[in-house]
This record gives structure tokens, sequence and C-alpha cells, in this order.
């Protein structure tokens, strides 16, 4: 009897463990793809991408641009600018959609930025401020910005967007 009673408490611990397992394990899911899911007011990879897509799309979209119709002019975007608080940035990788999104539309000779001859230069700068409540959450707005100028100094335009992040304090139940 006392093997049995020892027997079927080994039972049950080992039924409880697996349901506590797979009890954490439900936690875990699958995100769609096209989801922008935060853990942290930090931006990921996806945030890089889209938000330098829809600020070169701005640029590219303008009535300065499509201005130029087919004279298609050298342009140089020129090194970007890390203005946020965040040195791991991987301000390359934003760097890269910015062109390579520029260069996909066909509406301008991309040049290298030692080019010394040149129409119009981009200066690119990316930069971010935060707000901090009192329980821990956090607020932080991220900040993509392109200035375009002729060879001779000139703003001729300038396009931007912004976007928020947050991150709420967690609580415990």
């Amino acid at each position: 009897m006392k093997k049995l009673i020892t027997l079927g408490t080994c039972a049950l611990l080992i039924t409880g463990c697996s349901q506590t397992q797979l009890g954490n394990q439900s936690r875990v899911s699958i995100l769609d793809e096209s989801s922008r899911a935060h853990l942290q007011a930090e931006l990921t990879m996806a945030d890089y991408t889209a938000f330098s897509e829809k600020v070169t799309n701005k640029m590219m979209s303008s009535r300065l641009v499509q201005g130029w119709g087919q004279n298609r002019p050298k342009l140089v975007v020129g090194k970007m600018r890390n203005n946020t608080d965040n040195e791991s940035i991987r301000i390359q990788d934003i760097y890269d959609r910015i062109t390579e999104t520029i260069l996909g539309s066909g509406l301008v000779r991309l040049m290298d930025q030692s080019a010394t001859s040149f129409d119009y230069v981009v200066n690119t700068e990316l930069s971010s401020t935060r707000q901090y409540g009192n329980d821990g959450e956090e607020l932080a707005y991220f900040k993509l910005e392109f200035k375009m100028f002729t060879i001779d100094g000139e703003m001729v335009g300038q396009w931007s967007d912004i976007l928020p992040l947050g991150k709420a304090r967690r609580k415990f139940i």
C-alpha cells in the first residue's frame, strides 16, 4: 500500500510539472510578420525598415522630386547622424534601406558620398526623446528627418516622420 501511495504521488508530481511546462509554453506565440510588437521602447529591425521607407517615399513622392520628371539628377545621401540616446541603433541598416528605396524609384542617379559632381545632397538624422512615468512607464519618440540641399547649399526640401513607442508598467496578478 505504501508503494502504491508513493507511486501515485510521483505520478501526480510528474503530471503537475508537465502541466506547468505546458502552461508556460502556451505563453509563447508566433507574431504576424507585419506586426511591429515591442517589449521595450526601442526600435526593432521592422521599425528601421518601415520608418526609413516611409520617410524616403514621402521625399520621392513630393512635388519637388516628381517635378524632375525624366531628368534624373545626381543625388548623394550623406552620412546618417544618430542623435539618439542609443548608440547601438543600427544606423547602417537604416541608411541601406533609404538608399535601396531611392535607387528602386528610378527617379535619380544615386551617387557615392565621395562623389564630387552631383546636383543634390540629402542629409539624414535619427533623433529621439524620452519621457518616464512614476510607475515605470516609458514613452520614446523617434524622429527620422531628411533635408535636401542643392550643390550651392540652398535647402529645397525637408521630410520627416515621428514614431512613438511606449512601454507600460508591468502588472503582476
